[in-house]
């Protein structure tokens, strides 16, 4: 599903079972080399089916967790996974609060970038990533511009209104940032430290009505 919305038939393919994952990590919480279990990349299907197996076998641990990716430019676990979550008591642990590094507003600079950053160095070498952060892509940098306009309004840096956005978010457990440089990393750790105000918030869904989810 990484860089789409809609679900494929013809994409399907035949996984471990539910319950065949379920019993070796819970192997794994008996002889104590884990605590606990989540998800990571799931859909709300599949999130119902874990917890449903878990319900039926006691033996099983319960899912407590999902890490998904979760930013400004893709908000697609409000769509039906925080429903699911919500109801199973299961957090996000949100990756890419960033989207690897595009709402920094770097990528908006003449010329793409610095050439060290990531989407640069790697160009042609990560599917995944340009598959779904692709600043190409339409509306992906019209939106960006967009946020980064919100931080200026409100005088923070954009790191701050995405990392900020996503603590906001009442299923999230805890965000889950990257960093190459020790700057980026204080800068990141610091944006931890603001709480964005109703009105910042306001700003920033008129921007997600204009471009909602350009990097699903």
């Amino acid at each position: 599903m990484f860089g789409c919305t809609d679900y494929n038939p013809s994409c399907s393919y035949k996984s471990v079972p539910v319950e065949e994952q379920l019993e070796a990590l819970s192997e794994a919480v008996d002889s104590g080399k884990i605590r606990y279990i989540g998800l990571s990349n799931e859909t709300p299907y599949g999130v119902m089916e874990f917890c449903r197996v878990s319900k039926e076998n006691k033996a099983f641990p319960r899912v407590i967790s999902i890490q998904n990716a979760y930013n400004l430019l893709c908000r697609t676990f409000d769509s039906g996974l925080a429903e699911s979550c919500h109801q199973e008591r299961l957090s996000l642990l949100a990756y890419s609060p960033l989207a690897m590094g595009l709402l920094s507003g770097k990528y908006l600079s003449h010329g793409g970038g610095p050439l060290d950053a990531r989407l640069n160095l790697y160009k042609g070498c990560y599917a995944e990533a340009e598959c779904r952060y692709n600043s190409a892509k339409p509306n992906v940098l019209p939106a960006i511009q967009a946020y980064v306009e919100v931080s200026r309004k409100y005088d923070i840096c954009p790191i701050t209104l995405a990392i900020g956005f996503v603590l906001k978010h009442p299923l999230v457990a805890s965000v889950i940032i990257g960093a190459t440089k020790l700057w980026q990393l204080k800068e990141q750790l610091d944006s931890c430290e603001e709480e964005l105000t109703p009105e910042i918030i306001a700003d920033i869904d008129l921007v997600h009505e204009k471009y909602p989810n350009p990097t699903p």
